[in-house]
């Protein structure tokens, strides 16, 4: 293994609606195939591998303990002891699981997870000395509607502290939230849970529960003057927009059933006799199980959504909602005994879920992202939360001096990160219609002191766009917009400049202060999401036309820009070149017969290499400053699979090109003729790049696999086109569970590796070669 760590992991939240939740000073979220768990201080700082499918619930049972359920079948019981790692893997399911809940019961621990196969099923965990199992106690069917979340309780009188060692110790309840509408509970003395009683109420699919035990301090409070020390409530979200608190408490009487409806019937008889008051009381649903006598009622009708409810919980004795109106409301009673909303935090899309730490509120959105506020006195301030792609990122590239990473994705984002202090998303500049697909920063020639910083960027579109940093991110007097923004009706991000600033061929979408944009000095520290959605665009400064297809590889240099498209014939899978000093047309270099999956051109910009689906790579040149490059070598069946990626050596004497075929190949640029040093790998290879630099007189080489795995390898010696090289592999845990498609050394002198996946994450990692 190579001595490695992570500098970054960037990773959006799954957008599900309980993707997330927290304790203490930790918060851990589905982050596609993982859980990742970060803590306040905006860093993710682990990501647990084991699921094979899209992590849609995680719950901490304990500070130490979480479970985390998943589209593929399973719940998995992670630990942490000296290290978070998976214990137990819980099977049976024969659809995926939307939801669980987990409750310590004495020194064990009972776990439902709910799925779309129509069951709900429980397991128990048992501690005996040094040994631990786990097995599956009870399969409960649901029928034909889902349960969307579960909770679980020990019953009013009961905890597993108080009653340790004793049958009431087993004493739980189970809450379902119910595409019915109901809320079921269920019971559970020893044996197995019985349902007890169905709560009517809601008109809609109710999407969250969530349960509270009264404590002395939360029972002498105004609002819930009425509640017992040891009472359970259970909260209720629902797409009819409300939520309903709903109060369980241990009777003292044993009466049977029909009795409750019995006396409330009474009670109206004798409310309608002459002189008599009529005071209305909800209807209180009794229920007998091996634990005693218990009532539940509806306590409360909260109303403050303006569209559904996907999430309600406890924490710190008050009550967290989130819907897909996009706000956050924190509900506390208040003196005159009613319940209201203390806070209202919003955000920039229809929420899905929040929780409350002791650190404050997290929230996560539709579009993965996390939203995060902190509590003074009676302010409420939000801090910066980790972000990330919600979709396969597609591309990398580093600006010419490493201080910018660009990176592109499914997710129709562009996202440039940056360090300051701690690696972090400092500006969106594309916000876009398409699939991003590939992306290049355009270095400055060596004559030109300074240049703006300016990328190009492609889509599933037939179009090239160019796009010129903001000052924020200008240095020396390169001339560069305030901002940008896209204005109304359009579709393009226009430049924002000051009032009395020129621009060229004015193209702007407004003018206006410098003060106005003060606050979006977004490289001083990590921006807010809100501003990195209205304040980080980059302004577009060209379109490059020319391509029939899809956009799908993307290569510049200090004069010209390479692009090629989606392509079934020879005809199309032509490699399209642009001058950078006015984007006109260069030229067209043809050689493949399919699509140009990658193309790099060598460091001292003498020649451009390019490979295909067709299995072979091309070496163009140029001899003249004015002329474009020519074809001067086409290898064909370079390979026995597709060829996905190109990379030069720092000093351009050899290029290497990996393979579907699952060997990266080295060639020797001044003998083409002759045989490649062939490099084996375990998978087919995805992605290759040289260091910019020696260690200690040897070449680095890294390389990706399709199954996530990365490789540094490096060279026996010095000599033109190396034949040994020592492979280490990246650990496991810090790398990637799914197809990498870039892999980017940093321009420094720093040993740092940024890569990029199908699973979602942007990585950069050091290593020691």
């Amino acid at each position: 293994m190579a001595s490695a760590h992570s500098e970054l992991v960037a990773v959006a939240c799954n957008r599900t609606a309980h993707a997330l939740d927290t304790t203490h000073c930790v918060a851990a979220f589905g982050a596609g195939n993982y859980v990742a768990l970060y803590r306040p201080n905006n860093s993710v700082f682990a990501t647990l591998r084991g699921h094979t499918d899209r992590v849609n619930c995680v719950r901490f049972v304990s500070e130490h303990v979480l479970v985390s359920g998943s589209a593929d079948g399973t719940a998995r019981v992670w630990t942490n002891d000296d290290g978070w790692r998976c214990t137990h893997v819980l099977e049976g399911h024969e659809g995926p699981i939307v939801a669980l809940a987990s409750l310590h019961v004495g020194s064990g621990m009972v776990t439902v997870t709910a799925a779309t196969d129509g069951t709900m099923r429980v397991y128990e965990y048992e501690t005996a000395g040094e040994e631990e199992s786990v097995a599956a106690q009870q399969v409960i069917s649901v029928g034909a509607h889902t349960a969307l979340d579960v909770a679980l309780a020990h019953v009013p009188g009961f905890s597993s502290e108080s009653d340790a060692g004793s049958d009431a110790g087993s004493a739980i309840m189970l809450a379902t939230g119910s595409t019915d509408g109901r809320v079921h509970i269920y019971t559970r003395h020893t044996g197995e849970f019985t349902r007890a009683v169905s709560l009517e109420g809601h008109e809609d699919w109710v999407t969250s529960v969530s349960f509270q035990r009264v404590s002395s301090s939360l029972a002498n409070t105004s609002a819930t003057s009425h509640w017992r020390s040891g009472d359970v409530v259970l909260a209720s979200g629902s797409q009819d927009k409300h939520v309903r608190l709903w109060r369980i408490w241990r009777t003292q009487n044993t009466t049977v059933a029909g009795d409750a409806d019995r006396r409330a019937a009474q009670a109206l008889l004798d409310a309608s006799a002459p002189g008599s008051e009529l005071a209305l009381r909800p209807r209180e649903h009794e229920f007998t199980t091996q634990s005693g006598q218990f009532a539940a009622a509806s306590d409360a009708v909260l109303e403050g959504h303006e569209a559904w409810v996907h999430s309600v919980s406890w924490g710190c004795g008050e009550l967290v909602t989130a819907g897909a109106d996009g706000v956050t409301l924190v509900w506390a009673g208040d003196e005159e005994g009613v319940w209201a909303t203390r806070a209202r935090l919003g955000a920039d899309a229809g929420l899905l879920g929040a929780r409350m730490g002791d650190v404050g509120v997290v929230a996560w959105s539709i579009n993965g992202s996390l939203h995060a506020w902190t509590h003074e006195g009676d302010a409420w301030t939000p801090r910066a939360a980790p972000t990330g792609h919600f979709g396969a990122v597609r591309d990398a590239c580093w600006s010419a001096d490493g201080e910018y990473l660009l990176t592109v994705s499914a997710d129709q984002t562009a996202r440039v990160w940056a360090h300051k202090n701690e690696w972090h998303e400092v500006a969106r500049p594309q916000i876009h219609g398409y699939d991003m697909q590939c992306a290049a920063f355009v270095p400055a020639s060596e004559t030109e002191s300074e240049k703006m910083l300016q990328y190009v960027a492609g889509a599933e579109e037939k179009v090239v766009r160019v796009f010129n940093a903001t000052q924020a991110f200008a240095s020396g007097n390169t001339a560069s917009a305030l901002t940008a923004a896209v204005p109304a009706l359009g579709l393009t991000n226009k430049a924002v400049v000051a009032s009395n600033e020129t621009f060229p061929d004015d193209r702007y979408a407004v003018r206006r202060t410098h003060a106005d944009i003060a606050q979006m000095d977004s490289t001083s520290n990590s921006v807010l999401l809100d501003a990195q959605l209205r304040h980080t665009l980059w302004p577009e400064a060209d379109k490059l036309y020319g391509h029939p297809y899809e956009i799908y590889a993307i290569a510049a240099s200090s004069s010209v820009v390479a692009t090629s498209c989606r392509a079934s014939s020879e005809r199309h899978a032509c490699i399209r070149l642009y001058w950078t000093h006015n984007w006109q047309p260069a030229g067209t270099l043809t050689a493949h017969l399919l699509t140009v999956t990658r193309m790099q051109f060598s460091p001292n910009e003498k020649y451009l290499l390019s490979a295909s689906r067709d299995r072979s790579w091309a070496l163009f040149e140029r001899t003249q400053e004015d002329v474009p490059y020519k074809l001067v070598h086409h290898q064909i069946k370079a390979h026995a699979r597709i060829v996905w990626d190109v990379a030069w050596s720092h000093d351009s004497m050899f290029f290497a090109t990996a393979s579907r075929d699952k060997s990266v190949k080295l060639w020797n640029v001044d003998a083409l003729g002759d045989a490649p040093v062939t490099l084996a790998f375990p998978g087919p290879v995805t992605s290759v790049a040289f260091a910019h630099m020696l260690s200690e007189g040897r070449y680095v080489m890294a390389a990706a696999l399709e199954n996530g795995r990365v490789f540094v390898l490096t060279s026996s010696g010095s000599q033109k086109v190396p034949t040994s090289w020592q492979p280490k592999e990246i650990p496991r845990d810090i790398a990637h569970t799914s197809t990498v498609h870039r892999i980017a050394w940093r321009p420094t002198s720093l040993w740092q590796l940024a890569t990029v996946s199908d699973d979602q994450t942007v990585r950069i990692t050091s290593v020691n070669p």
